[in-house]
């Protein structure tokens, strides 16, 4: 990982401290997405033997479900504004996990131009050179995640909207 800091001269020592709180959800969020994963790669993997076709859903799938928003939301409603889990949060999972890069090979930019507001930029490679865009904001003195966006690299400075999970 290669992390660019960006921000102005007087908050370039706020790197560290926000870099750090995103990164440890985004690897919690990975744990959690890994093992749902696993778990429901278990369960498709039973299907035959019980005799249920692989389009329909086995006993405890649905349960999976419910239990991966679950897990999602109580890494995330601390550290994250309700505007962005309103959003919705929990839709999939897969492997590689979506943020699983953040461990890997990445280049992270640190963009902070206010007391109030910055900016973490991920780029990295999932089959194709991809990005994404995370708002973090000093809401009565505790950074939150705001807005989260995703993007490919040949899109120039196109983002789309996200979720976190």
């Amino acid at each position: 990982m290669e992390i660019i800091n960006e921000a102005n001269d007087k908050f370039k020592d706020m790197q560290e401290g926000i870099c750090g709180l995103l990164f440890d959800i985004l690897r919690r969020i990975n744990a959690v997405e890994k093992d749902i994963f696993d778990r429901n790669e278990a369960i498709e993997t039973g299907k035959p033997a019980l005799g249920i076709p692989k389009n329909q859903i086995a006993p405890g799938q649905k349960e999976l479900w419910g239990e991966y928003k679950e897990r999602l939301y109580q890494i995330i409603a601390p550290v994250c504004t309700e505007k962005l889990i309103g959003k919705r949060y929990g839709g999939s999972f897969g492997s590689p996990q979506k943020y699983d890069y953040i461990d890997g090979e990445c280049k992270i930019n640190f963009i902070m131009k206010s007391s109030k507001k910055a900016v973490i930029e991920t780029h990295y490679r999932h089959g194709i050179d991809s990005k994404h865009k995370f708002v973090i904001r000093n809401i009565d003195g505790k950074w939150l995640i705001d807005e989260v966006y995703y993007g490919f690299e040949n899109d120039g400075n196109t983002w789309y909207s996200d979720s976190i999970g």
